[in-house]
């Protein structure tokens, strides 16, 4: 009867175990997420937010201000499993790309960084750094392809992408999933904007005159 009643009693606590694990996890995402807002936790530039529903998915933005990519606004999702920090995310853009590291469906290759994935060393924060190097000229010298075989072809593109994904049609793209959405301002809202930025580092605006 003793034994009966361990062999029943086995399932529930396998159980508890389980959402116990499940509720680590979560904990320890979630500080994770907050640990970005530290200083050069998450690369300047790129800017992640938990999906409302599903903290195992992010929405991610990555705005360029140099290189071949300069003045594009990508956006991504990172997919992070069940079983992380024990598995890799992965990152899966949704605006169209032409990079080296990046397929067709939008797939980042991040195997080129994380040959081998570390847990507990290795973290989200790690990935959007690599993310944001990528599309440096530095990165993408260290690739095979049309950045080293043909770099004026690849330029071209390149430039054309980031182009591309500024453009009003594809930036105010309100049809997809993703949370962060941009809504175009006139100059009086850009000028209401600016004074509350100024106004929250203690700075008041400077009003603009002709000369």
């Amino acid at each position: 009867m003793s034994s009966n009643r361990i062999h029943s009693d086995a399932p529930l606590q396998n159980q508890t175990e389980s959402s116990t694990s499940n509720l680590f996890r979560r904990y320890q995402l979630l500080i994770e997420y907050k640990n970005l807002r530290s200083s050069n936790s998450c690369p300047t530039g790129v800017y992640v937010i938990p999906d409302i529903d599903n903290l195992y998915l992010w929405h991610g933005t990555i705005f360029l201000h140099r290189g071949h990519y300069k003045e594009g606004v990508f956006k991504f999702y990172i997919e992070i499993p069940d079983s992380y920090p024990e598995q890799i995310p992965i990152v899966r853009f949704i605006t169209d790309m032409f990079h080296p590291l990046i397929d067709r469906d939008g797939y980042f290759n991040l195997g080129q960084q994380f040959i081998r994935w570390r847990p507990y060393k290795d973290f989200i924060c790690h990935i959007l750094h690599y993310i944001k190097n990528s599309f440096r000229e530095s990165t993408m010298c260290s690739l095979e392809g049309k950045f080293k075989n043909e770099k004026q072809y690849f330029s071209k593109l390149a430039a054309q992408c980031a182009q591309l994904s500024s453009s009003e049609p594809i930036l105010f793209d309100k049809d997809s999933n993703h949370l962060m959405t941009f809504t175009p301002i006139d100059d009086s809202q850009f000028a209401h904007i600016q004074s509350l930025l100024y106004e929250s580092v203690g700075h008041k605006a400077q009003p603009v005159t002709e000369t």
